[in-house]
């Protein structure tokens, strides 16, 4: 028999036998690296403290109710390069003509505009309606640009507040009828459907003052004020933890009002506030004018833990200027009210006498700085942080033709050394002095649900029109 007939007979077998030699030969250098690496990686992981497959996977899962914090740096930063991308008239039928109260341009605590995560824009004005009647109307604009009323209600007596939740729900708080009772409607569809609650609690059939805020977790604090003699805080708390709202009143031996509050990630709330009674009422001498009202005092209040002990635990007065006369008002006018990314306090306030802003930083409970400011229009002054955490100041101008951008020098910190003002062109839709009728740059700033980014869009009105703008930063 011929060798090729032997192997045609058997090569079945010859092909098996030589396939299992050649994954012996394959695999076994490979089992042997293995079994060599898995020794290895044992003693490193003693000597080195290497983390095992495992332990890496563990260690990167992070649960979605607890997002770890994102560390922002604390020392200086490079300015940036801020340009006017957008400028549009929302409306012209604000409520706003010169003489009556509430204007919708009124109440600079106010928050009036947010941007999703689809770069859906949402903002809120006030028509007139009638007296404790205004309407409010909410304004939609979609990335792809151009404005269209999508919702509309009672609002009460004055503008009213919207915020962002962080999975984009839409919250709005009104105070329909001024009779003591505060709405809240939610979306959570980019307003195409909603839901609405009156929230519990004994609110004040006063007007209302009323501030909403949130964080980035999703808790919410609204708070209004009351009368003059006492001046309580009535407020209410909702927690995502719980989905329900607690609400509560905290005495005060004076009214404090325009209230500015940021609730904290440990149960906290931050509020900062001016003072606002009568003149008599403080033991001045009553004004020779109509308006009898006095505002010469900020203060700073703290409140723990709303679960726990929701009582003030702490109250600094962080300025009080005397009345040189008995018809000055507006004396330590607050213009602003910001927490930065280290947790601490910023007030800004326009001085009547030294027609300067002053900017106030507090830090752990404690004023630790006062430096005075020289912005154009001071009145108007707002303080925010882009990305990178760097500072910068806002103001339309006195003449209403720019929006002027202060940014932090090279080596700020805090937003206190600023360098000279970018001035802007918004002359197409100007902007004016009154601070009633003419509200201050409004923004997407993290009390409203936004986290910090290198552009803002925002809004400022001008009696009967409001105004929408987006600057790029960097």
């Amino acid at each position: 028999m011929r060798l090729s007939d032997g192997f045609k007979k058997h090569r079945g077998l010859i092909l098996a036998i030589a396939s299992v030699l050649l994954l012996a030969v394959v695999f076994y250098p490979i089992m042997v690296f293995v079994q060599q690496s898995h020794v290895l990686d044992h003693t490193l992981s003693g000597v080195l403290k290497i983390p095992t497959a495992q332990q890496t996977a563990a260690a990167l899962q992070t649960p979605a109710a607890q997002p770890t914090p994102v560390k922002l740096p604390t020392g200086p930063s490079a300015p940036g390069n801020p340009a006017l991308q957008r400028l549009e008239m929302v409306t012209d039928q604000a409520f706003g003509d010169g003489s009556t109260y509430v204007p919708n341009s009124w109440g600079q605590h106010k928050n009036r505009i947010i941007r999703t995560s689809t770069g859906d824009i949402f903002m809120l004005y006030n028509s007139e309606g009638t007296d404790h009647n205004r309407t409010w109307h909410l304004m939609h604009r979609s990335p792809n640009g151009g404005w269209q009323e999508i919702k509309s209600g009672n609002a009460g007596t004055e503008p009213i507040n919207i915020v962002r939740g962080p999975n984009d729900e839409i919250h709005i708080f009104a105070l329909p009828g001024t009779n003591a009772q505060v709405q809240h409607l939610e979306s959570t569809d980019l307003g195409k459907t909603w839901t609405s609650e009156m929230l519990p609690g004994q609110w004040s059939m006063d007007q209302g003052y009323i501030g909403a805020d949130v964080n980035a977790q999703g808790d919410i604090v609204v708070v209004q004020t009351g009368n003059d003699i006492p001046g309580p805080f009535y407020w209410s708390y909702y927690s995502p933890d719980t989905g329900k709202w607690q609400f509560h009143m905290t005495n005060l031996p004076i009214r404090y009002t325009y209230p500015f509050a940021f609730p904290d990630t440990n149960g906290g709330i931050t509020i900062a506030a001016m003072r606002d009674a009568l003149r008599p009422e403080l033991g001045y001498p009553a004004s020779g004018n109509d308006f009898n009202y006095i505002f010469n005092q900020l203060k700073y209040f703290y409140i723990s833990n709303v679960n726990s002990s929701p009582t003030l635990t702490k109250q600094v007065v962080l300025a009080q200027v005397e009345p040189q006369n008995n018809d000055d008002a507006d004396i330590t006018y607050m213009t602003d009210s910001y927490m930065d990314t280290q947790g601490r306090l910023h007030v800004l306030y326009f001085n009547l006498y030294d027609n300067l802003v002053h900017h106030i930083i507090v830090e752990n409970g404690q004023k630790v700085k006062e430096v005075k400011q020289n912005i154009d229009f001071g009145d108007k002054a707002r303080l925010f942080q882009d990305a990178v955490g760097h500072y910068y100041i806002i103001s339309t101008s006195q003449d209403g033709n720019t929006m002027n951008i202060y940014q932090g020098t090279a080596s700020d910190t805090d937003g206190t050394q600023l360098m000279a003002p970018v001035k802007l062109n918004i002359s197409q839709f100007p902007g004016c002095s009154d601070y009633d009728f003419c509200h201050s740059p409004n923004m997407t700033l993290q009390r409203s649900g936004h986290a910090l980014s290198n552009y803002i869009d925002g809004v400022y009105g001008n009696h009967t029109k409001e105004i929408y703008f987006r600057i790029k930063l960097r």
